[in-house]
C-alpha cells in the first residue's frame, strides 16, 4: 500500500506530545537519520525536566549525559537535577537485551516509580549478523510483546531505531514488524519530522476497534 505523505511535525510540537502521551501512555516509534538518538535525549529533557523519572536502555551507546546538561543549564535548572531521574542500562548482545526487557526491565519501572521507558538503538543489537535470523526473530518478537505490554498497561515506551550502518537485507523485517505493532510512528529524515502513523481507540491505546488520526501542521 502506498503511503499519503504525512504532516510535518517540529521540535517543539514533539517535545509537547511526549508530555501528552505520557499520560496517554502507549507505544512510540521514532526512526530514521542516525540523529534520531541525540534528539530524542533532548525531547525528553523534558519530561526529566517535570519530575518524571525515565528508564533508558541504552543499545546504541548514544546516551550523553552533556547533552542533558547542557539543555538543562539553559533552562536555568542544575544538570544533576536532571540526571538523577534517569537510569541508564547498556545492552551490547541480544541476550542482554532479551534478559534486561523481559526479567529486569518491570522491576525497574517499579522501583523508580517510573512509566517512562525509552528504548535507544532498540533494533541494534537484533543487527548483528553473527546470530542467526531464527534466534534473532525469536528475541525480537519476545522482548516487543514485552513493550507492547507495558504500553498497554498505560507506560510511555519510546522506541529509537536510527538506520542501522550496514544493511542486512535478511533484516529488513523487523523494521516493518516494529512499525505494525506500534501506535505511533514518527521519521527523520534529513532534519524534518513526518508523522506515519497514528493511532487511538475510545481515548486509550488498544490493540483493537482502532482507528488512525491525523495531526495536521501547525
Amino acid at each position: 500500500m502506498e503511503r499519503v505523505p504525512p504532516p510535518r511535525l517540529f521540535f517543539s510540537q514533539f517535545t509537547f506530545s511526549l508530555n501528552r502521551w505520557r499520560a496517554q501512555g502507549g507505544l512510540v516509534m521514532l526512526y530514521g537519520d542516525h540523529a534520531v538518538l541525540a534528539y530524542s535525549l533532548r525531547a525528553i529533557t523534558s519530561l526529566l525536566a517535570s519530575g518524571q523519572h525515565v528508564v533508558f536502555i541504552d543499545s546504541a551507546n548514544a546516551f550523553d549525559p552533556f547533552l542533558i546538561s547542557e539543555v538543562a543549564t539553559r533552562w536555568g535548572r542544575r544538570p544533576e537535577e536532571l540526571l538523577d531521574r534517569i537510569h541508564v542500562s547498556r545492552t551490547f548482545t541480544v541476550h542482554q537485551l532479551e534478559a534486561l526487557i523481559t526479567e529486569r526491565l518491570s522491576d525497574a519501572l517499579k522501583t523508580y516509580t517510573s512509566r517512562v521507558l525509552v528504548a535507544s538503538g532498540f533494533l541494534n543489537n537484533l543487527y548483528d549478523e553473527d546470530v542467526e535470523l531464527r534466534e534473532v526473530w525469536r528475541i525480537f518478537r519476545k522482548a516487543t510483546a514485552h513493550l507492547r505490554a507495558l504500553a498497554d498497561s498505560g507506560a510511555l515506551v519510546l522506541v529509537v531505531c536510527p538506520d542501522p550502518a550496514v544493511r542486512l537485507r535478511d533484516r529488513d523485517g523487523l523494521l516493518d514488524a516494529l512499525i505494525t505493532e506500534a501506535d505511533k510512528v514518527i521519521r527523520l529524515e534529513t532534519s524534518t519530522l513526518y508523522l506515519e502513523k497514528s493511532v487511538r481507540a475510545a481515548g486509550t491505546f488498544s490493540r483493537s476497534g482502532t482507528r488512525v488520526r491525523s495531526i495536521r501542521r501547525r
